[in-house]
């Protein structure tokens, strides 16, 4: 063996070495564990949000729903509830406050457009009230002040804490789902009672675990449920439906540290949704496909969302700074404002850094 092949035998010697014992570091340090990587993919997905809901009121606003104006998206709203002010804030899309109203302790907050009670289709805005002996506050919008007027007659709850509306396909009726600290799930319908006030009258009851954050997907009579400290249960929406479901969300996996907080839904097509969640203990926002399997999509942060309870989602053009749908989420900084983004940064975004084809920013 002559000298030049001592040498180069020596080198691949030498690299070998060097491979291995980096090897060894890597797994030693965690350079390249699945922890790590995810952190990274957390770090490159931040967007920035467009406007920023603070009326000077405002102390924590941590839910919210999106009124859409029927001739002219630009004029839709923005609906918060502050727990802590004792207010519903109405917000036009530029952030500047229309109206302000006082409700004690109000939690989750949510709408259904269209909603024939009496006769007529009306904008129907609910929120679950925490003062007291607990209670359901119940509001119409007006769409030509883009205002709100309350018309229940006063509607107790057992101890609620968060939940959402929904809008029954099969029967035209509405509910509205109140979650609690305990656990307990209870479902109320909303009729109308004399001169057009709203009553409500529980149709059912469950226990899981403590939860807040829900959603109803109309289309496909189906619940969605989040259990802080284990995942997300889905159900039928329908009174007669069973109980509690499946958990198709689980905390521990893709990265999920709980607590699970805001719910929403993507409607993508006819049969076709996508669930968003807020991961509070990683200030993250993971997608799933609603199907059988409940598919991992992908998962984006938004710049200055930390510890986010409520977010909402609105597919559609809502002016040139929302042109392909728009993000809304709470922030637990400073007074806990509520954040508005465009959805096709979110999506272009989804797209670049974690390669999903599933996310339309259209």
């Amino acid at each position: 063996m002559n000298e030049n092949n001592i040498r180069g035998g020596y080198r691949i010697y030498c690299l070998m070495h060097f491979f291995i014992l980096f090897a060894v570091l890597v797994k030693a340090q965690g350079l390249f564990s699945p922890r790590i990587l995810h952190a990274q993919l957390k770090e490159s997905t931040a967007v920035q949000s467009k406007v920023t809901l603070l009326a000077d009121q405002v102390k924590d606003q941590d839910d919210l729903c999106i009124w859409v104006h029927p001739a002219d998206r630009g004029s839709s709203t923005i609906i918060t509830s502050d727990k802590e002010a004792g207010r519903i804030f109405v917000y036009d899309l530029e952030g500047q406050l229309l109206q302000e109203i006082p409700v004690e302790k109000p939690g989750n907050i949510d709408i259904r457009q269209g909603v024939k009670l009496h006769g007529k289709p009306i904008d129907l805005v609910a929120v679950n009230n925490r003062h007291g002996d607990f209670s359901l506050v119940v509001f119409q919008v007006d769409p030509k002040t883009r205002k709100l007027a309350r018309i229940d007659t006063g509607i107790s709850t057992g101890p609620n804490y968060g939940g959402c509306l929904f809008h029954s396909r099969k029967s035209g009726k509405l509910y509205f789902i109140c979650t609690s600290k305990p656990g307990m799930i209870q479902q109320y319908e909303l009729t109308v009672s004399g001169k057009n006030r709203v009553k409500g009258e529980m149709v059912r009851q469950w226990k899981i675990g403590k939860s807040e954050g829900a959603v109803a997907d109309n289309a496909r009579g189906l619940l969605y449920i989040g259990e802080e400290e284990k995942g997300v249960w889905m159900l039928g929406a329908e009174p007669d439906s069973p109980t509690p479901g499946e958990l198709v969300v689980r905390v521990g996996e893709n990265g999920i540290t709980g607590d699970i907080e805001g719910l929403a839904l993507m409607q993508q097509e006819p049969g076709k949704s996508t669930l968003i969640v807020s991961d509070q203990g990683t200030s993250r926002f993971l997608l799933f496909e609603c199907n059988k399997d409940h598919k991992y999509l992908g998962n984006f942060k938004i710049e200055g969302a930390k510890n986010t309870d409520g977010i909402e989602f609105m597919s559609g053009r809502f002016g040139p700074q929302f042109p392909a749908g728009l993000f809304g989420c709470h922030t637990d900084t400073d007074r806990c404002a509520i954040l508005l983004s465009s959805w096709k940064d979110i999506a272009e975004h989804l797209k670049q850094s974690v390669g999903s084809n599933d996310i339309n920013s259209k």
